[in-house]
């Protein structure tokens, strides 16, 4: 199974894999071991799933590959960029018998040298076997990972439309009264719109997660709303992660059902501010650090602490994660630079009332910065909630397919 790499692609791969030599030679190793799925996919755009059987791709510092991967796997593997069929070795089936597991091939195979190193994100288990071999644990993708190239920026490009798009779908399946399921079942024609429009789809490397979090629950933006939950009074958080191919985006509006209150309208207007000021930061050497630390003091001087309101950072990187470095925390030590992608979303969280958070993906430009989302913004457009002879039917089909009540309970 071999993959036909258009041009683009091909030289892109080509500066990351040379970036990873000169990384390696630098730091005064042989070899390089890369165990993360992610890194791998982000040296050979091979997608896989490992479930308990490792992948190792290893990277000498004369620029040699090779890979060792299960049986089953290594026909599978031969799509990965930069590996000849007799660069691709394996092991028996997990659990391997003694003496054919992926230790012995990768140790006793002397496919690892006395002076290497492997990718940090190994699992644990892993990581004890490399370091027992005389392995050192190193990042070497991580500072190569953070640049994007024209080619990865627009790989996220698109991935943002997409996650815009899914913003527009929530939004028209909102209404006072309505469900979070409603908010649920028209992002699935999303990523049947995505199978449609990109030609190499990769199932393994797609992901499509928007939904709804409805007030109160919107202050707590790592919690999985009910079905059954009501979209009613207060703020809610329209939340789409989209991945494209490998690359990510995130896009996130707060919006409302029912008109808004006055001191709704004024949280609002802060998280707004709060964002102006955040954006108002990103370009070349600002360091994270400050981005998150001036939106903070902002919020800090209208009331809204850090540790009881703010909740998170202001941001993070953006590209084969939707969350990876730069960080733009308090504690970040990176410092932005041209074409790197981040977030921006500074928010405000009141437990038993909801969250106000806008996200957006953002390129950092020579100038400045391009936002590569671009959802409604202000609340004239976030205010929603007519309920429409559409509403009914979808409501009422949504019900019957899941089987939800006329209310949820205690409602």
């Amino acid at each position: 199974m071999e993959k036909i790499f258009e041009a683009h692609e091909e030289a892109d791969l080509q500066r990351r894999h040379a970036a990873l030599v000169k990384a390696i030679r630098n730091a005064g190793l042989s070899q390089y071991i890369v165990t993360g799925a992610e890194n791998i996919y982000y040296l050979t755009a091979a997608t896989f799933e490992p479930l308990e059987r490792p992948f190792f791709l290893i990277v000498d510092a004369e620029g040699k590959r090779q890979m060792l991967v299960p049986q089953l796997e290594a026909e599978h593997m031969r799509k990965a960029w930069g590996l000849h069929e007799r660069d691709i070795h394996f092991y028996r089936e997990f659990p391997a018998p003694a003496g054919q597991g992926w230790s012995d091939r990768l140790l006793g195979g002397r496919l690892a040298e006395a002076s290497f190193a492997f990718d940090d994100s190994v699992p644990s288990s892993i990581g004890e076997v490399l370091k027992a071999a005389g392995g050192t644990p190193m990042d070497l993708l991580g500072d190569i990972r953070m640049i994007k190239s024209d080619w990865e920026v627009a790989q996220v490009e698109r991935a943002a439309r997409y996650a815009d798009r899914g913003i527009e779908q929530i939004l028209r399946a909102s209404w006072n009264g309505g469900t979070v399921a409603e908010t649920y079942a028209p992002t699935q024609s999303l990523m049947r719109k995505i199978i449609r429009e990109v030609p190499d789809w990769d199932v393994l490397a797609s992901k499509v997660i928007a939904a709804a979090w409805p007030a109160p629950l919107s202050a707590e933006p790592h919690a999985i709303p009910r079905l059954d939950a009501r979209l009613e009074a207060g703020p809610h958080v329209a939340m789409v992660l989209t991945r494209v191919n490998g690359y990510a985006a995130e896009s996130e509006r707060t919006f409302f059902t029912a008109p808004p209150s006055p001191e709704e309208r004024e949280r609002f207007a802060l998280m707004l501010e709060a964002r102006r000021i955040a954006f108002g930061l990103v370009r070349p050497g600002v360091p994270g650090a400050e981005i998150d630390t001036t939106v903070s003091s902002f919020l800090g001087n209208e009331g809204f602490s850090e540790h009881h309101t703010r909740l998170h950072r202001c941001g993070h990187g953006v590209g084969l994660g939707t969350h990876e470095p730069p960080w733009i925390a308090a504690g970040s030590p990176h410092v932005l630079a041209t074409n790197m992608i981040i977030s921006i979303e500074p928010g405000i969280y009141l437990r038993g009332v909801g969250g106000y958070r806008h996200s957006d993906t953002v390129l950092v430009t020579k100038d400045g910065y391009r936002s590569l989302t671009r959802a409604h913004v202000t609340l004239d457009q976030l205010v929603v909630g007519r309920k429409t002879v559409r509403h009914r039917l979808m409501s009422y089909i949504t019900r019957r397919t899941l089987g939800l009540g006329r209310r949820a309970p205690g409602g």
